[in-house]
């Protein structure tokens, strides 16, 4: 009985030590992941870039003084010299120029650095034109363009509700020649008089030959002003009082802008007119120095 217990008590001890064993060999697992690993990640919120302002774009007219350097010109606008850098391309434009043309010109300001009150003034377009500013097709100053006619004129016309007495400069385009108000410019190569400040209020002059035929020319004109909206032909009675020379008046309303085609007539010749009037502050004072100009309208002998 005593042997019997003894060999319990032996057996007993060898389980515990083989437990012990077991519980101090058993691998350790490790909770802790490693850092960053499996963790929510932060998003971090995405800045948009500031969208790029587009510089302000101004337009001018003056008299082309001449290049200061390869990268400079002067032009004098209002009886002072300005100096503009030149814009991309702009150097084979200046120099078909030549000193003392009359010019129109479009350019933007840039900031000097270190200097907060200072502007570069650079040149992004010029164009030689025929303007009210005493400048002729022919180069000479003392001879008048077109002939016989006078080389300036004083009209009578209504500006804001009042009539007032302006003079305009005689010019010449393709066969033509009309008086050009200074607020407005010929380009000739274009053959349109256009607002120096804005030149999107223009209108384009085509001579037309001796035997035209009205009623198809009023096909035409519809044809031309479909992309804005259906035209219409106004009635004598309501064509502009300074227009007393047409012989066809259609016009097109748009949202944004109204276009016309016009026929005028003189002992001369005729010549169709496209006038493109957006809306605008200008649109007013444009009309009656426009059609003012196209009742001077002459062709050439």
């Amino acid at each position: 009985m005593k042997k019997r217990n003894t060999f319990s008590i032996i057996l007993l001890t060898v389980v515990s030590v083989l437990a012990l064993s077991a519980c101090g060999t058993k691998p350790q697992t490790n909770n802790t992941a490693p850092q960053g690993a499996d963790q929510p990640q932060t998003q971090q919120p995405q800045v948009k870039p500031e969208p790029i302002a587009e510089p302000e774009v101004k337009k001018g007219t003056g008299v082309y003084n001449g290049a200061a350097d390869p990268h400079t010109v002067e032009i004098e606008t209002n009886g002072q010299a300005q100096s503009f850098q030149l814009g991309d391309g702009l150097d084979t434009v200046v120099a078909g120029l030549e000193e003392g043309d009359s010019v129109a010109f479009e350019y933007n300001e840039k900031a000097v650095e270190g200097d907060a009150t200072a502007k570069q003034l650079i040149l992004t377009k010029i164009q030689k034109t025929e303007a009210a500013t005493g400048g002729t097709q022919n180069g000479s100053s003392s001879q008048a363009v077109g002939g016989e006619r006078s080389k300036t004129q004083a009209f009578e016309l209504s500006l804001e509700g009042k009539k007032e007495k302006q003079t305009a400069t005689l010019a010449k385009g393709d066969g033509y020649s009309l008086y050009v108000f200074d607020p407005m410019s010929l380009f000739p190569d274009q053959n349109r008089v256009a607002l120096a400040v804005d030149d999107n209020y223009y209108a384009e002059i085509t001579k037309l030959p001796s035997d035209v035929n009205l009623d198809e020319l009023q096909k035409e004109g519809e044809k031309d002003l479909a992309s804005v909206a259906k035209a219409v032909k106004v009635d004598k009675a309501e064509v502009p009082q300074a227009l007393t020379s047409s012989r066809l008046f259609l016009q097109a309303n748009g949202s944004k802008v109204t276009r016309q085609y016009i026929v005028v007539e003189n002992k001369t010749g005729g010549f169709i007119v496209k006038v493109n009037i957006p809306q605008g502050e200008p649109a007013e004072g444009f009309e009656s120095f426009i059609y003012t100009s196209l009742e001077s309208l002459q062709a050439n002998k």
